[in-house]
């Protein structure tokens, strides 16, 4: 099944007026929910629970409810006599611009086999239908899951169980536009905002902080914020911004992990979070390296490692992602030989492969030469270091979401993976300023893969004609 659909699964639940009825089909939660709404009777929109009660009557197109996407739909089928046992409910949406669209429906008394949903064009013809999937965990429910240029579209729900049945069911539809922006006014504003994407409150008791003035300590805090499900944000080294400290408060976190020490992030800032009630714990080392080995031994590994250079961020950028999915460490070296404490690593957890990334101008040969199972990956530059990174864990990830971020500077990718790695997405490093001909060949090989497109970053960082020609 896509992940689309189990995503649209989990929102589902994730709502307030349906986490009794789609998770545990029980009737309490419908019987509150008719008490509020008189029995199911004209009602309109729940603001506070994000609910559309069905309004009849809605048995025409010209009647249709209107709705938005984003909402759970809570409606009743009467098939009655009076209507040759078949009732049909109308509800009606627009969607500004090209979107995967996704529905998931329940009925309360378990009849989704028998719940029909069909997605009709403005003109009333079909333009999708749902499919009933019954999980082995017992789940079942029906969905439809298509791409749908932008116009209004019409839903119709009918369920043929029996003919004098009265059978309520809840639906929750989205539309994701394929272009999609994840930006704020500063680096850490736009970490905040990825955070606050699919980071929910009280999902997570734990944030990762890293300093949001330089790259060398937070390279490998993608693998560490994964291994957590925690959002990866970012601070100045002297004090805590605003949006973040509104971050942490939203999210309901009880801790807090720093990556780097005081020189990046200062005691000053820890202060900040201790004040807020928060638990704090610190990861760093001596430099760079050993502060990679040191999330290294908190992550730990099951085999493999990547290795990349600490001069730089592109590379270890690539593969943040996709290490952090394959639990892999990113452990940072210098061009010609490996630290001391990168090397212990390595020998202590028995590490079997090492994947290089990056070509021989930014770690030697020589400087691996006795490391285990070596692979190295790279290109000539590094936008073709990041397609040969896709092309070679292909298997390993989807790419029906595909994550853009500028190769000239790191926040925003590197916020931007921990959410990738939510969803085994790779993050595309982006020339801003200059067509790249190895990141062309990354979107033209996937996009008819690829469903969503978000773009990390304002314009500024990464303009929207840099993404454009790479889709021409």
């Amino acid at each position: 099944m896509k992940k689309e659909i189990l995503l649209a699964c989990g929102l589902m639940l994730a709502l307030p007026g349906a986490q009794g009825f789609a998770a545990e089909k029980t009737t309490e939660k419908w019987s509150a929910a008719q008490v509020q709404a008189g029995q199911m009777k004209a009602f309109g929109f729940d603001e506070e629970e994000g609910v559309y009660y069905e309004e009849e009557p809605n048995d025409i197109l010209t009647k249709a409810n209107p709705v938005e996407t984003g909402y759970s739909i809570f409606g009743k089928t009467v098939n009655q006599a009076s209507n040759n046992g078949k009732d049909l409910d109308y509800y009606k949406f627009t969607v500004d611009g090209e979107a995967h669209y996704n529905l998931i429906g329940f009925t309360e008394n378990g009849k989704e086999s028998t719940l029909k949903i069909r997605l009709l064009s403005s003109d009333g013809k079909e333009s999708a239908k749902s499919t009933f999937y019954d999980e082995d965990e017992g789940l079942s429910f029906q969905s439809i899951e298509a791409q749908i240029p932008a116009g209004t579209y019409y839903l119709e729900v009918s369920n043929s169980s029996a003919v004098s049945l009265n059978e309520q069911y809840s639906l929750y539809q989205d539309a994701m536009e394929k272009y999609q922006r994840i930006s704020g006014e500063d680096r850490y504003e736009t970490a905040v905002n990825i955070s606050k994407e699919d980071w929910f409150e009280g999902e997570t008791d734990t944030a990762v902080l890293a300093t949001g003035t330089s790259f060398p300590d937070a390279l490998s805090a993608t693998p560490l914020a994964y291994s957590e499900n925690a959002p990866l944000l970012l601070t100045r080294p002297g004090a805590l911004p605003g949006a973040v400290k509104k971050e942490l408060t939203r999210l309901d976190v009880t801790k807090v992990i720093i990556v780097g020490g005081t020189g990046a992030v200062s005691a000053n800032v820890e202060k900040e979070l201790k004040g807020m009630g928060l638990r704090v714990s610190r990861i760093s080392g001596s430099d760079r390296y050993a502060t990679s080995a040191k999330i290294a031994e908190k992550i730990g590994t099951y085999g493999p490692v990547t290795l990349a250079t600490g001069l730089s961020f592109a590379d270890a950028l690539s593969i943040a992602p996709i290490a952090a999915q394959m639990e892999m460490p990113i452990l940072l070296t210098r061009k010609d030989s490996v630290p001391g404490a990168v090397s212990t690593f390595i020998k202590n957890w028995e590490v079997d492969r090492t994947y290089i990334i990056g070509g021989p101008g930014a770690i030697t040969d020589a400087s691996v030469k006795a490391l285990p199972g070596k692979k190295r990956i790279s290109g000539a530059d590094r936008y073709a270091t990041n397609n040969k990174i896709i092309d070679t864990f292909i298997d390993d990830i989807d790419v029906s979401m595909m994550y853009f971020a500028t190769g000239a500077d790191y926040p925003d990718a590197l916020a931007g993976s921990a959410l990738a790695a939510k969803y085994f997405s790779p993050v595309v490093l982006v020339n801003p300023v200059k067509f790249n001909s190895s990141t062309y060949e990354t979107v033209q090989t996937y996009k008819e893969q690829t469903f969503i497109n978000y773009i990390l970053g304002g314009e500024k960082a990464l303009p929207q004609k840099a993404i454009d020609q790479l889709f021409e």
